[in-house]
Order: C-alpha cells, then structure tokens, then sequence
C-alpha cells in the first residue's frame, strides 16, 4: 500500500459516505418536493448534504441560494477526503478544488464584463478557502477586465486570459470557460505523473474518459450555438482523452452536420450516447452525467481510482440536485423530472 495512501480507510469512508448521499429514499423525497424551502429542509437532514448548509443564512432557499450551498457540498467532502492523504497524493487531490476557483473566477469575470457591482459576490462564492490558489480579495478590489487580467499575472490562469477584453467576456464565454479548463486539466496530468504507476494509469484512465465526454459536450454545444469555426472548436478542444485520440477529436470537431458528429460519437464510444432524447428536448449535459455515471458503476478500483470516482460522482450529483430544484422552480411534472437526472430513481 502506497504510504501517502491510506487506502482501507478511504474505501471504508467512501463507501459510508455514497450509501448516505444515494439513498433512493431520500432521492425519491426529493424529487416529490412542493418547493425548494421542502427540499432544503429535507437535504438539512441527510448527514452528509447537511454539512454544506452549516454556514448557510437560513434564509437561503431561493434557487439561486440553494445552488451556492450544493455547489460548496462537492468542495466540502474533497477537502474532507484530503485527511487521509500526504504528499503528491495530497497535492493531486487538491487540483481538483480548483474547479470551485473556476467558477467563482468566471462569476467575477460575467460581473465585471456587464458592468455590475461585486458587491455581495463573495455570498456566492464556492471555492475552498483552505486551499485557494488566488488572492479573492485582493480580484474583489478590479474594476475591469483588464484590472483583473493584471490582478492575474503569475497565476496558471494567466495565460488563457491576459489577452482577454471585456468584449471578449461578453460574446464569447465559452472561450473563457476552455480557457480555464484547458489549464485545470493539465495541472491534473501534471501531478498525476508523481502517482505511483497503478495510481498513475488509474488516474489518467478515469479522467482521460472524462475529458472524452468534456470534449463530446464541447463540440456538441459548439456545433448547435456557435458560430465559429471548425478550426476554433478544435483549438479549444482539450487533450488527453481516454477512448477519443488526437485523430478522432480532429474528425468530430470538423464535422459537417449534428447527424454526422453524433453518429461519428457512436462509433468511437460503441455506444450511442444521444439514442434516448429527441432534437426538441436535447440536455447534452444529462446525456453525459449520465452515460459518466453509469461508467462508474462498472469500474472496481483498488487505488486512486476510488477517490477520483467519487469526485466525479459528486459533480452529478451536485447536477442532479440542481436540475431538481430547477424542476421545482418551473412546476416540471415528476415524472418527467425523474428523466432529466443521471441518478436512476
């Protein structure tokens, strides 16, 4: 067993954990709420959701609110599992808090691009404040985009935006997203190389399979919204994928049609990921948390894998509970609701 893994005890940890967070229950609970004060007071009672609400106003339940405190759950329990390692292992594990940095970087970025105050933004921040990357503080201080690009230098964010322009923010927000993604990824790789060789080869397995299904959301989206090139898509793609090499990403990302992409996705995964929705009601990220979901379930790991999983795992299920709140909101009929989350019900 590799030192700076305590591995029984983080099987043991996880496995506690995911039988309180998918308790179908609960999920079938949740699902039947009136409104998302109900659904909040029934995620206050589960032990592992009710740690995200610890700081929480109790007047936090409108949707926007309820979305904050799900967002901080996935940052909480990685921050917990972070106890059991050391070293590399412990460095490895902390990139992926960097996802959290993202988002409220990119919140940050949508205000000041529109002009609007940041005053309150900090209520709505997610990121581990144990473990930031960034002085938050001190980017609260910008007053524009090119303050905050300024503000940036020296950090891995640099280099994705210090050419960007509040015009950029405004019309192009998936270039900033990519941008920002693009070097989340590589800060993974790159600490993943100082795994041992099974923890290693788990490591790049599970999260070269998720870059795949990022890079199918990605083209997807591109494709359908976008009006930019095929060129563009395939710059901005992200590299490292498990099942769709540097060949196979270049042909989707030139794909002439919708039909041709997703037929070529097909053949690449052997499995047709889009087969159970229709044009008119299409969620590409449904589509993926589900077919990633039920990868997962498949897969035994003995090693890092364990843990990388379950990071997955959370982010659908911080989905999940987001598409069911936005059910909520928007009255969606039950059952129809039940069909918009990965988590089978």
């Amino acid at each position: 067993m590799n030192p700076n893994m305590a591995f029984y005890a983080v099987n043991t940890k996880i496995a506690t954990k995911k039988g309180r967070i998918l308790s179908k229950g609960d999920w079938n609970k949740f699902v039947e709420c009136g409104s998302v004060e109900q659904l909040a007071d029934l995620l206050k009672n589960n032990v592992e959701f009710a740690k995200a609400f610890k700081d929480a106003d109790s007047s936090e339940s409108q949707r926007v609110n309820l979305e904050t405190i799900l967002g901080k759950f996935r940052r909480i329990e990685v921050e917990n599992l972070l106890h059991y390692f050391s070293g590399d292992y412990k460095e490895f594990l902390k990139t992926f808090l960097v996802e959290e940095e993202i988002n409220d970087l990119s919140l940050i970025i949508r205000k000041l691009s529109r002009e609007e105050s940041l005053d309150g933004i900090k209520d709505r921040f997610i990121h581990s404040e144990l473990f930031e990357t960034l002085d938050f503080d001190d980017l609260l201080t910008a007053t524009s985009i090119d303050q905050l690009s300024k503000k940036l230098k020296g950090t891995a964010y640099y280099s994705g935006l210090n050419n960007l322009t509040k015009e950029d923010a405004l019309k192009r927000d998936f270039h900033i997203e990519m941008k920002l993604y693009m070097a989340y990824y590589r800060s993974l790789f790159d600490r993943a190389e100082k795994l041992d060789k099974e923890d290693r080869n788990a490591a790049k397995e599970i999260i070269g399979f998720k870059i795949d299904l990022l890079n199918i959301q990605w083209i997807f989206r591109a494709l359908k919204y976008y009006s930019i090139s095929s060129e563009e898509i395939f710059i901005y793609s992200l590299e490292g994928g498990k099942i769709i090499d540097y060949s196979k990403l270049k042909k989707l990302c030139y794909s002439q049609s919708i039909d041709e992409f997703k037929g070529m996705v097909q053949d690449f995964l052997k499995y047709d990921l889009f087969k159970d929705l229709n044009d008119a009601e299409m969620d590409i990220n449904v589509v993926i948390d589900y077919y990633m979901f039920d990868y997962l379930k498949t897969k035994k790991y003995h090693n890092i894998g364990i843990v990388i999983s379950f990071v997955y795992l959370l982010d659908i299920i911080v989905n999940d509970l987001t598409s069911i709140t936005e059910g909520i909101q928007y009255n969606v009929p039950k059952d129809k609701l039940k069909e918009y989350l990965a988590f089978n019900i």
